[in-house]
This record gives structure tokens, sequence and C-alpha cells, in this order.
């Protein structure tokens, strides 16, 4: 899981800081950056204006994670080496929580992927976080295909 953190600045850099890309990094950074129960009851939604935006299941959890976000902040801009996230705006809603990325489903990314990648993917156990990175390998893919 660490090399893939450490691959999440130079994505970004090779992809000029494109917004899909930012956005894609930080949720992905998001399940670097916080604990399992934390990852099972919450889903990093997407990244705007520095503000990532996270649903969790419910109230309590939003408490625990307004509480948590300055932390969580840090620990998610030391993963990307730069201070892309100033802010989290926490959300409740379950059905986002779930209906995001379901528990052991990836979601096949828009085209295929060069085996090579889709083999080095299956180190990740984490299948939401797994699917995540292929979908950010896929947009790099794709921006660097024009």
């Amino acid at each position: 899981m660490e090399s893939i953190a450490r691959l999440l600045p130079d994505i970004i850099k090779f992809t000029d800081g494109q917004p899909d890309v930012l956005s894609a990094a930080c949720c992905a950074a998001w399940g670097l950056s916080v604990g399992e129960a934390t990852l099972r009851a919450s889903r990093a939604l997407g990244l705007t204006e520095r503000t990532l935006r996270v649903a969790v299941q419910d109230a309590r959890w939003k408490r625990q994670l307004e509480a948590l976000a300055p932390q969580i902040i840090f620990r998610l801009n030391s993963f990307l080496r730069q201070p892309l996230v100033t802010r989290i705006d926490i959300v409740v809603d379950k059905r986002l929580v779930t209906q995001t990325l379901p528990r052991g489903t990836a979601s096949p990314p828009p085209r295929p992927l060069p085996a090579d990648i889709l083999c080095s993917a299956e180190a990740i156990a984490d299948a939401a976080l797994r699917a995540q990175f292929l979908r950010l390998v896929a947009v790099c893919l794709d921006h660097d295909r024009r």
C-alpha cells in the first residue's frame, strides 16, 4: 500500500494537476489516511477547490471526523506531498457511502488497462482502494493518449 502512496505525487505531476486527477488522487489518499473502521463508514467523493467532500453513514461519524479533520488533512497532504486539501466537507448520506463503491466490488475502469498494471493492483487487498487506484491510472492513461 505504501508504494502506491508514493506514486500519487508523481501521477499528479505527470498530468499537470488536472482537476479529475487531483480529485481521484485525494480520494485514493483518503483510503490511506484513515483507519479501516473509518474507511468502512465513509467514502471520499471528490475534491473541489481544495475541499474534499466525504460522505459518512451517520451523525456520530460526522462528529468524529469533524474533530479529526485537521489530522486527516495533514496525513492526506503528506501522502500527496503537497497541500491539495485545506478543508473536509462531511455529509451524512449512508446511501452514498454504500453506493459510491460497494464493498467487495471493483467497478471496471472505462478502458482496458495493461495487464502488468492489473496484476500489480491485485496486491491491494482492499477492493474499494484497488478500484480507486485503477480509476486513477485509467484517468492518467486517458490524459496521456490525448
